[in-house]
């Protein structure tokens, strides 16, 4: 048996009996996420449809608190979300393990990754709901958590050549991870809250549209739709910020056809600065 499939079998057996513990009845098939960091499925609790899904501590995924996240983003409001209603801990052989029940979203995913792998239709309404659900966001009182501000510095300097210090421009509340697997449709909700904290204001905008840059159209309709956090200096940096996080990746071996787009985008932002 293969490493990701013993993998696999050992989330799904969690799965399984945390939705006994938390008396739930699963009735969708388990859907993993890409690295195989969590697995959920969808359940009926007390009769309604809910989201089960159980996730696990790995130094490899990231250090921090990132498994109380989604729970402390159930203070913020006016953002389209799911929302957990009970969760709990546990240990399997030394590894923490987590399990929530959050409310259901009907709608699914736009991708499976991080870029769309077609053309994204979006409706004007639904352009207007995002921006809505950002300036809210960014009006949630900013946390101490979220993204390291030297970190981001290196990799602007390793990148683009060039010396800033990004904690000179404002910083809000923001999602800081806004892709495309994390965004549903045709109605908006906003998901995976595990990293959520401060960063450059207009980084979850930024994100988005590096993210959407092997699609023109679909990145000039963000552009335009979310042109109030990026048509600033802090914007633009923001979106320095946001193109070292995905290159980074490229470097990696992953999102490598995002690579030339978003050095070409870069090198338009870096004109304005």
């Amino acid at each position: 048996m293969s490493d990701d499939r013993r993998r696999r079998t050992w989330m799904e057996a969690h799965l399984d009996w945390a939705a006994h513990e938390f008396g739930v009845e699963r009735t969708g098939p388990p859907l993993h996420t890409g690295r195989l960091h969590s697995v959920g499925c969808r359940v009926l609790d007390s009769g309604e449809d809910a989201w089960l899904r159980v996730v696990y501590a790995d130094p490899e995924w990231g250090e921090g608190n990132y498994l109380d996240q989604n729970v402390a983003a159930n203070a913020i409001h006016d953002v389209p979300k799911p929302v957990v209603k009970r969760w709990r801990e546990w240990e399997d052989n030394a590894r923490r393990m987590r399990g929530e029940v959050s409310t259901f979203v009907a709608d699914a995913a736009i991708s499976t990754g991080m870029v769309p792998y077609s053309e994204v239709d979006l409706s004007d309404q639904w352009l207007s709901e995002l921006n809505d659900a950002l300036q809210a966001l960014a009006a949630h009182p900013t946390p101490q958590h979220g993204i390291d501000a030297d970190d981001v510095n290196d990799g602007i300097r390793a990148f683009f050549g060039i010396d800033l210090d990004i904690t000179s421009v404002p910083w809000t509340t923001a999602h800081c991870d806004l892709h495309w697997a994390n965004l549903t449709a045709p109605t908006l909700a906003i998901l995976d809250w595990e990293t959520w904290g401060r960063a450059p204001a207009g980084y979850d905008a930024a994100t988005l549209v590096c993210t959407s840059l092997t699609y023109p159209d679909l990145a000039r309709r963000i552009s335009r739709a979310l042109s109030e956090f990026l048509d600033t200096r802090a914007g633009r940096i923001a979106t320095l910020a946001a193109a070292t996080r995905l290159l980074r990746f490229a470097d990696g071996g992953e999102l490598v056809e995002v690579a030339q787009p978003v050095r070409q985008h870069v090198t338009e932002i870096l004109k304005h600065l």
